[in-house]
């Protein structure tokens, strides 16, 4: 059902890597994407010899201060080489470049395209504080409120918002992730796990666990308790609480995703108690 998925949750017996060489180095493929960076905002390009994987990109913002930041290509590169998914590598690279720069290209503000999603928690300063509208969650992520435009997914801060609250964001945000879970894929992996995952849109994925109605799915398949995973930004995984070794399945399967690195999100395990996402101690 979902191309790859097994061999990523890492249930094979081996689960060892593809031992095809890739067609090209790391650092061929972040020069790649320095080279497509010529476009008439991006005002500087600098690739630092020591790190094969990041590029820096100073971005001119229409009158106001430069927008600068780190480019990291290695979740292009893992999907094209190590996760097999199938991409095409200029559309991949092309792709990639347009999500860079819609950071200063900023798209209408459409409800129908907003979501409030699951990512990694930055810390921030105050300044970040008082313009974001990140909410701690539980462990390592947080609620981040994001446009879903063609290039990837866009975070919102309150200036993106305009005239509008943030409550009217959040309540149109339910509403279209239980449209997109109208496609949801459900992969039984064995009997004590089920991995589930929106096809069209992976990226969208870990925004499921903030519904009650993706609760009451998992619920009814292990109505004695489960263990939740959010190792990668494009699955979510949950294990019967009540499984041999559920807590030492759940631990190796994040330690996998995080020694590939590729799409990685969080390395707690998570239950969902009264309601509320909370950490499970191990």
């Amino acid at each position: 059902m979902f191309k790859t998925l097994l061999s990523k949750i890492g249930l094979r017996s081996e689960a060892q890597p593809i031992s095809a060489t890739p067609s090209e180095a790391l650092a061929q493929l972040r020069d790649a994407v320095a080279a497509r960076l010529r476009e008439p905002e991006v005002e500087e390009v600098t690739i630092d010899p020591g790190d094969p994987a990041t590029l820096r990109v100073r971005i001119a913002n229409g009158g106001r201060e430069a927008v600068t930041g780190t480019v990291d290509v290695t979740n292009v590169y893992g999907r094209l080489y190590t996760l097999r998914n199938d991409l095409d590598r200029e559309a991949a690279i092309e792709n990639l470049v347009q999500s860079i720069l819609v950071t200063v290209r900023r798209p209408e503000l459409d409800l129908q395209h907003v979501f409030a999603n699951i990512r990694f928690r930055q810390p921030g300063n105050e300044q970040d504080a008082a313009t974001s509208l990140a909410e701690e969650l539980a462990g390592d992520v947080a609620i981040v409120l994001q446009l879903d435009t063609p290039q990837s997914l866009v975070g919102l801060s309150r200036a993106d918002l305009g005239e509008r609250s943030v409550a009217e964001i959040r309540q149109a945000a339910h509403g279209n992730i239980l449209r997109e879970m109208s496609k949801l894929e459900e992969e039984r992996v064995n009997d004590h796990m089920i991995a589930y995952r929106i096809d069209d849109n992976p990226p969208l994925t870990p925004a499921i666990v903030l519904t009650d109605e993706f609760w009451a799915m998992v619920d009814k398949n292990f109505p004695d308790g489960a263990l939740l995973i959010l190792r990668q930004r494009d699955e979510v995984a949950v294990l019967d609480r009540q499984a041999p070794s559920a807590l030492i399945t759940a631990r190796q399967l994040i330690d996998m995703a995080k020694q590939r690195g590729v799409d990685f999100l969080s390395d707690r395990i998570f239950e969902r108690r009264d309601g509320r996402l909370v950490t499970v101690a191990e």
